[in-house]
């Protein structure tokens, strides 16, 4: 009797260490959105305070309610469509598998959340961005920056398209995590800001990934 309560305790002890750490690699493994609280591990706090403020994060900086969520919306679709036509071409033009499936995740995720800020733009009557309709010309630098990102890679594959690659996807989700800083204090809609916090929360991961692939691919 003795003996199997022994082993009974030794299976509970081991349960929960079991479970203990699964909960641990889960709270590790990447950053969590509850509601709009951005929450990272202490290595991508550390990747996200080290980005150093953009032209456009000052500029949202003073802008707050229905001001703000127009001029964020207008700059992230086009800023989003840039990343999208950049991970188009890794489809086709890289060499490392593990990029190709970033660039799907990207292309998914982004035209997700462009056709979900088209439809804010819409049901918020704030004028079109994008598009034959487009009336709001606020973010007509912003396509020119990202059409001269896509354009530094449209001639180069394999390793020299992948290091590019890596190298102008960073700077391009720190311009974007940059742009959503201000966005759970100042945005007027809840869902703008879940939103950039999940655009933090997202693209504070993939940058961290892409950096430690600079280093394992000797870039």
């Amino acid at each position: 009797m003795k003996k199997s309560v022994i082993i009974s305790g030794i299976l509970v002890v081991l349960t929960i260490g079991v479970g203990a750490s699964l909960y641990s690699m889960r709270d590790n493994v990447g950053t969590q959105m509850e509601g709009t609280q951005v929450n990272t591990s202490d290595n991508k706090q550390a990747l996200l305070d080290s980005i150093p403020k953009s032209d456009t994060e000052q500029i949202l900086d003073g802008y707050t309610g229905d001001e703000f969520d127009r001029f964020f919306i207008a700059n992230m679709i086009a800023h989003h469509q840039g990343a999208v036509d950049m991970a188009k071409l890794a489809k086709t033009n890289a060499l490392h598998t593990e990029l190709k499936q970033m660039a799907d995740n990207i292309i998914s995720a982004q035209t997700k959340e462009i056709n979900d800020m088209i439809d804010w733009q819409k049901n918020w009557g704030y004028p079109a961005s994008s598009g034959e309709m487009m009336m709001d010309h606020s973010a007509m630098g912003m396509m020119d920056e990202n059409a001269s990102m896509t354009s530094d890679l449209q001639s180069l594959s394999g390793e020299a398209f992948d290091r590019k690659f890596i190298e102008l996807m960073i700077e391009h989700h720190q311009s974007a995590v940059a742009m959503s800083r201000p966005g759970v204090k100042n945005a007027g809609h809840q869902e703008l800001k879940n939103l950039t916090g999940k655009i933090i929360n997202a693209q504070i991961s993939e940058i961290s990934q892409m950096k430690q692939w600079q280093k394992d691919w000797g870039y």
